[in-house]
């Protein structure tokens, strides 16, 4: 749950967030001319809408499993509170009017994926009574139902009813038509339209710029050219011959995965992480490189291999008129990293901050393209390039205001797995300290692939990756 524009951007890998900050306001006062920038042109709706790369792979990868949960989005706040209930439909109907990708269904026209907007409807606000103790297991159902891409809609909520003054909001939508910026954005303009309409005023909200459907058009086009050929050479030198790294995993892979995940959770010491942001302050990168560097360190160690490849993820919104626009935005980058099995961690450091750097320049490549171009074998069950996800997310947001409501997050629990392993990491919201030194802890979250790996397995994983994260900050300079 987002709640404004700065904790979006928050929401990036700090690396991410500063080169989405240069591209943003930086090109104005570099490049003559550049604030004149033409905007997104709006598409030929009298033909079929392309979709973008990134829809694309999600839509073939439907046809292959149609109604995989994997790729479905999900967000939940617990309203306290007397609830109005036609506001809050109404809200609801409001932005969805407003957005196109949260109206779109997906077909085939020629032989062809093609996008359609459907007109604006009214939006099923169902309420369901549930009591706590069966919230978790509402939510989960919810979130695992499958979406038709075809016949839509690829949107829906939920109100599950406590007591009168007690309601859980769950937005459900399928990854092709949304992403975690985007859903920040739904948040945001739902609360906004819910006060004004709960004390009889009209929503203000500002017209929104482009519609995804023109960027996936504008998108096919700007990746058709010499341009876009340089930016591909550039991927297919950087990762030609790069080879996953193998994992510990208990279960050889035979195609048939199903998809089904669970998370080991473990806890990173706040001394631990302040000394990371320390030494990566020193290297002027991030504690997202420092985390990038160690999880690839026992990478490496599993492995045996001195060339670690993970991936992490992009906004893809590298223009100003594209912040507001929701949609299927964020995109894999590729972070491939040389590692010395007999240098230090400083050192490890020093090359994945090359590595971040370089790639997040080149984030702009759409990942569908990138693997065309360095060739990567398609396996089924199993992602391209890369098998392991790091990921740095933000601390909590701030919870957004509501007429007479007190709203907080939900988490939504999370039964399936994209990757073999995604490791992802979470400040402590609450500033916790380990009692020596200040500053936030983090949540490590590691999800894997209950087909291949074992609950037993994953939490050997986090044990491990958690004592290199603490030899790392204790001892940086040891080999």
């Amino acid at each position: 749950m987002t709640s404004s524009k700065r904790d979006r951007t928050q929401a990036l890998p700090q690396d991410l967030q500063e080169a989405l900050r240069r591209r943003l306001a930086g090109r104005a006062a570099h490049t003559p001319g550049a604030a004149a920038r033409p905007g997104v042109p709006h598409a030929d709706r009298t033909r079929p809408l392309p979709l973008s790369f990134a829809q694309q792979r999600l839509w073939f990868l439907d046809r292959l499993r149609p109604g995989d949960a994997r790729y479905n989005s999900a967000v939940a706040l617990r309203l306290t509170g007397p609830l109005d209930h036609a506001a809050l439909s109404r809200a609801l109907d409001t932005v969805v009017e407003r957005h196109e990708a949260l109206r779109t269904t997906f077909e085939e026209s020629d032989g062809r994926p093609a996008q359609t907007v459907r007109p604006a409807a009214p939006v099923p606000l169902p309420v369901t009574d549930t009591p706590p103790h069966a919230l978790e297991a509402a939510l989960l159902a919810e979130y695992g139902r499958p979406f038709d891409l075809g016949t839509g809609p690829l949107l829906r909520a939920l109100l599950l009813r406590e007591s009168d003054t007690a309601h859980t909001l769950l937005l459900t939508a399928h990854h092709i038509i949304t992403d975690g910026w985007s859903m920040g954005i739904v948040l945001e303009e739902l609360c906004t339209a819910y006060d004004a309409l709960a004390r009889g005023a009209a929503p203000a909200l500002e017209p929104v710029a482009t519609q995804y459907p023109d960027f996936a058009a504008w998108q096919r086009e700007q990746f058709s050219g010499p341009r876009a050929e340089r930016r591909l050479a550039h991927w297919s030198r950087q990762l030609a011959g790069s080879v996953p790294p193998r994992l510990p995993l208990d279960r050889p892979r035979d195609g048939t995965e199903s998809g089904a995940g669970a998370v080991h959770t473990f806890t990173v010491p706040a001394g631990t992480a302040a000394r990371l942001r320390e030494l990566a302050a020193e290297r002027h990168t991030t504690l997202f490189t420092a985390l990038v560097a160690a999880c690839q360190a026992l990478l490496a160690r599993w492995s045996g291999q001195d060339d670690v490849t993970v991936g992490s993820l992009t906004p893809g919104r590298s223009r100003t008129d594209l912040e507001r626009t929701v949609g299927f935005f964020a995109d894999t980058v590729v972070l491939r990293t040389p590692v010395d099995p007999h240098g230090s961690f400083r050192d490890l450091l020093g090359a994945a901050a090359t590595t971040v750097n370089d790639a997040f320049a080149h984030g702009d490549t759409p990942f569908e393209r990138l693997v065309e171009a360095v060739g990567a074998p398609r396996e089924a069950g199993r992602n391209p390039l890369f098998d392991v996800m790091v990921l740095l997310h933000p601390a909590p947001p701030t919870a957004p205001a509501l007429r007479e409501l007190t709203a907080s997050p939900v988490a939504v629990p999370r039964q399936a797995a994209t990757f073999d392993l995604s490791i992802e990491f979470v400040p402590d919201g609450d500033g916790t300290t380990d009692g020596h030194t200040g500053g936030q802890g983090l949540t490590g979250l590691l999800e894997y692939r209950t087909d291949l790996s074992d609950a037993a397995t994953a939490e050997r994983m986090a044990d491990q990756l958690l004592r290199t994260l603490e030899g790392a900050a204790a001892a940086p300079d040891r080999p």
